[in-house]
């Protein structure tokens, strides 16, 4: 469960560096580079401004162990012994890369990417693409070189057109496959290519040639913005309708034309079928109406050791009928607990108008179940969701906690007691919002019979909980209970106390599916505790997430164009 966690907060904090890292200027949708990028790119994600990256690794305070501890050490060895030459060398990267990130003062010297820099990911085609700001050119050929030198694999140099790459054969894990490195204009492109692909083809990998219709030229990311009012200055999406058009046509998009070359003995059966006319207008039609994801993000302040952002991440559609009913699924989380900068160890709500449940899932389904189609993939799986409809098991719990709109909870601070293990001190929030809370009580005393004997407070009053429920008074702590006509308020501790008088007054409303936020260093201050209690040694992760000054709430809603994320990250003092 520690290592289940830990790898959770470190994921997100990896998250949190990749996406909410780009800061907000209309004129960053000018920036040259973007001519490198094709416009018909099944997925891209650019960094336009640079970032103070050495400043946000040191603010995280993450150490060597943090990445490369014993454990991941040895299952970096036992999958190298079982690798080829390409895959020791995929492995040694790696390791150099992340031992970069682990050590911050020296990132700029052992991977030539500049402090503040600016990157892009997209892809050619078939071929992923991504792309630094260097500092040091020298430093960035070094990586690999000593990679492929670890490794046994070797290099070759090409030249292309009057420029200088090399090429690092990945064969024997992919026949024809090659990783492509080349330096040009300040900047280190990195790409994994095939050998039946064309020399033009492989320029535009290689950022040496710019496609005729690109990111700069074409107006699509002007677009994007004006649609989904985006930060220009951090954007990145992944297009349905690219996607389509290359399971779907041969030659619809350069991604169509590369897959082509993959099967070189004609296109499997399973994929054959998708080549229909009814497939190609099908899918035309579901990426219109799904056309993928895009996000953004905003850098609110950067200064030496400290960074605030922001970012969010949107799944949008067109369908009138889809939005309803996701907008139905919506109940309530308290303002202060919707996805904001925590001012508590951790937080979590859950919105779902659950008498609204039934309904709006039923809408949803029936969307996707009657939607006309005459694609033989797309009407067998309809035919698999008509003899799997849920809804008799959402009508069963909506009526069990039928009037139920949203619950949270927040935990301010808690320590366990050395000899029993159990808590002796706590300041924590649980909260049940609801149409009608006394209805809601009936009916899980009907089925909870040591609640038959609780009586709400009159609202306004708080209550002990111990009167109420006599088994809580073996812990110790004086838990209070207030009910108002909306909120039923359970808490220990004067900061919850405080929390549970502003979340009181608040009216319902539906503002969002389910929240969460976290200040690490509280969240794994009390992880030690607990694991010095257990008489177990403190693991090496563990320590180094104790130096993370990092607070992070993320919020999961439907806006007026889809399913909406919504993340809020501080790092530093």
């Amino acid at each position: 469960m520690k290592k289940t966690l830990i790898a959770a907060a470190v994921v997100a904090a990896g998250v949190a560096g990749y996406y909410f890292l780009k800061p907000s200027s209309a004129t960053q949708l000018d920036f040259p580079e973007l001519a490198y990028i094709p416009a018909d790119t099944v997925l891209m994600s650019a960094q336009l401004t640079p970032l103070d990256i050495v400043s946000y690794l040191k603010s995280l305070g993450l150490s060597p162990e943090m990445y490369l501890n014993p454990e991941m050490n040895e299952v970096y060895s036992q999958l190298a012994a079982e690798s080829s030459s390409a895959g020791k060398f995929g492995i040694a990267l790696l390791q150099n890369y992340l031992q970069a990130l682990s050590e911050p003062e020296s990132f700029v010297q052992k991977t030539g990417i500049a402090a503040q820099t600016r990157s892009l990911t997209y892809m050619v085609g078939a071929a992923p693409v991504i792309r630094f700001e260097l500092a040091d050119e020298a430093a960035f050929w070094a990586m690999f070189e000593q990679a492929a030198t670890n490794s046994g694999l070797a290099s070759e140099q090409q030249n292309l057109n009057g420029h200088n790459f090399r090429s690092y054969s990945l064969d024997e894990q992919l026949a024809g496959a090659q990783l492509l490195v080349s330096v040009e204009r300040g900047w280190g492109t990195i790409a994994l290519h095939h050998s039946a692909l064309s020399e033009s083809h492989r320029a535009e990998s290689l950022a040496l040639q710019q496609p005729a219709s690109n990111l700069l030229n074409s107006g699509k990311l002007q677009a994007m913005v004006k649609q989904y009012q985006l930060k220009a200055d951090g954007i990145g999406y992944l297009s349905t309708e690219q996607l389509a058009q290359a399971l779907t046509t041969t030659d619809g998009n350069q991604l169509a034309r590369d897959l082509q070359l993959t099967f070189s003995e004609g296109l499997p059966e399973a994929l054959q079928v998708w080549h229909t006319p009814a497939c190609q207008a099908d899918m035309a039609m579901l990426s219109k109406t799904w056309p993928g994801l895009v996000m953004d993000a905003e850098l609110v302040e950067q200064a030496p050791g400290k960074l605030h952002m922001r970012s969010k991440m949107l799944f949008p559609t067109t369908s009138q009928i889809a939005l309803e009913g996701l907008q139905g699924l919506q109940g309530f989380i308290p303002a202060s607990l919707n996805g904001g900068l925590p001012d508590s160890m951790f937080y979590m709500g859950l919105g779902a108008e659950i008498s609204q449940l039934t309904p709006a899932v039923s809408k949803l389904w029936a969307g996707m179940t009657d939607l006309s189609v005459s694609c033989e993939p797309l009407v067998a799986v309809q035919q698999q969701m008509k003899a799997q409809n849920p809804l008799m098991m959402l009508a069963m719990a909506g009526m069990a906690a039928n009037g139920l709109q949203g619950l949270s909870v927040t935990i301010n601070d808690f320590s366990l007691d050395p000899a029993t293990g159990q808590p002796n001190q706590a300041d924590a929030l649980l909260t049940l919002s609801a149409d009608n809370p006394q209805a809601l009580l009936t009916n899980a005393q009907a089925t909870l019979p040591p609640l038959a004997g609780i009586t709400l407070p009159a609202a306004g009053e708080e209550v002990s909980v111990a009167e109420l429920f006599p088994p809580v008074a073996m812990l110790g702590l004086d838990v209070r209970l207030q009910a108002t006509d909306k909120h039923l308020l359970l808490y220990v501790g004067e900061k919850a106390k405080t929390q549970a008088a502003t979340i009181a007054k608040e009216p319902l409303s539906k503002n969002g599916l389910f929240s969460f936020g976290m200040d690490y260093q509280q969240f794994f201050s009390a992880m030690a505790k607990m694991s010095e209690l257990s008489g177990q040694p403190l693991p090496a992760e563990l320590e180094s997430m104790l130096k993370t000054n990092m607070q992070m709430g993320m919020s999961f809603a439907i806006d007026q164009h889809g399913i909406v994320i919504n993340s809020d990250a501080k790092v530093g003092e």
